[in-house]
């Protein structure tokens, strides 16, 4: 069964951004509930009202073309599930635990770069930057004038 607008279905909080919540949906899907469809009353942290792996009961407002689905958590509020939590059900197409949450942190710093400062970095960077693309450019001066081949001289018969 598919989501449509107007449905009061439960989901589970993905992530929490600034700008509102994501929400894994039972099909499998990702639905976002903007800031403003939080609650009634003023966000200043939605951090304080959301947290993730939370389950919700939301109203899906629209499902756009291009496969973004809008919701809203206050006004699910005072309203009946129109398709039953995933506790009643069968099926359950949530993913996984790990999946849920809060991004992955990466390490955008090698062995090489710790404890260096972002100018230095930065200079590292423009440095490499340039020698690849001196590199390249040498490379394609050397295609159009016939690679390695060193040019035979033609002679001229008298």
């Amino acid at each position: 069964m598919s989501i449509a607008a107007n449905d009061v279905i439960q989901g589970r909080i993905a992530e929490v951004r600034d700008f509102g919540a994501f929400v894994w949906l039972d099909d499998g899907r990702k639905g976002l509930i903007h800031i403003s469809e939080i609650s009634d009353d003023y966000v200043k942290d939605i951090h304080n009202l959301v947290k993730p792996n939370q389950k919700v009961k939301i109203k899906v407002l629209s499902v756009k073309e291009d496969g973004r689905i809008e919701l809203s958590l206050k006004q699910a509020e005072n309203q009946e599930y129109t398709r039953p939590p995933k506790q009643e059900r069968e099926h359950n197409h949530l993913p996984a635990v790990e999946y849920l949450g809060e991004p992955p942190q990466f390490n955008f710093y090698d062995d090489n770069t710790r404890g260096m400062e972002f100018d230095m970095m930065f200079k590292r960077f423009k440095r490499s930057s340039e020698e690849n693309l001196l590199d390249n450019k040498r490379n394609i001066e050397r295609k159009r004038n016939g690679g390695d081949k060193k040019k035979a001289k033609k002679r001229r018969g008298r």
